[in-house]
């Protein structure tokens, strides 16, 4: 006679809603940098956004370990709007993802794109990991290239959950908005 029992599988796992818009930037400074003619590595083990998305309410009941969100569960829509409104400014990639992170580790990398086409003419990529620590870290790797340029951003803050980051460059830049889930995942034993 075999006995039901339910078990918390994911104890030491936390779910995170990532959220990513990359722009173009035109505005006018006085600030140098320095142009790269080299791109950025990606890493080997990482999850591509390419995947099928699925809408977050059936992965709060049903999560994996990597999911492409709907366009319907982005919150950073009324920002995406207001860069579309301003002329100094290009939104290249507005998506989001469900991700699982593990105590004191760093997820696997998300690579995030917007290849060359006729509607963008000057193609970005990169990815974006969270290291989970006493603190919550952020390491976003991003290249850009304009006219057979590449510019790099690469930066590592640390954050805070539920609030929106901003990272700079004087030709690019990428708004991240990361919030914890809740949910509790699991198993049936016999």
């Amino acid at each position: 006679m075999g006995m039901l029992m339910a078990e918390n599988v994911l104890a030491k796992e936390n779910w995170y809603h990532f959220e990513i818009i990359v722009f173009e930037q035109d505005r006018v400074n006085s600030e140098q940098f320095e142009a790269k003619s080299t791109t950025i590595r990606l890493p080997r083990r990482k999850f591509d956004l390419t995947r099928t998305a699925y809408p977050k309410s059936l992965l709060l009941i049903n999560p994996i370990q990597f999911s492409r969100l709907n366009r319907d569960d982005l919150q950073l829509d009324s920002v995406y709007r207001h860069l579309m409104r301003r002329k100094a400014y290009k939104p290249l990639i507005h998506t989001a993802w469900m991700q699982s992170v593990k105590s004191d580790s760093s997820s696997k990398p998300v690579v995030v794109s917007a290849p060359f086409s006729m509607r963008n003419p000057h193609p970005v990529q990169g990815y974006i990991t969270l290291q989970r620590g006493y603190y919550l870290h952020l390491k976003v790797q991003f290249e850009f290239e304009k006219e057979g340029v590449f510019y790099l951003m690469d930066q590592r803050r640390r954050i805070r959950l539920s609030e929106t980051h901003y990272f700079d460059h004087p030709v690019f830049g990428v708004i991240v908005y990361v919030e914890r889930l809740a949910i509790k995942t699991t198993t049936i034993t016999q």
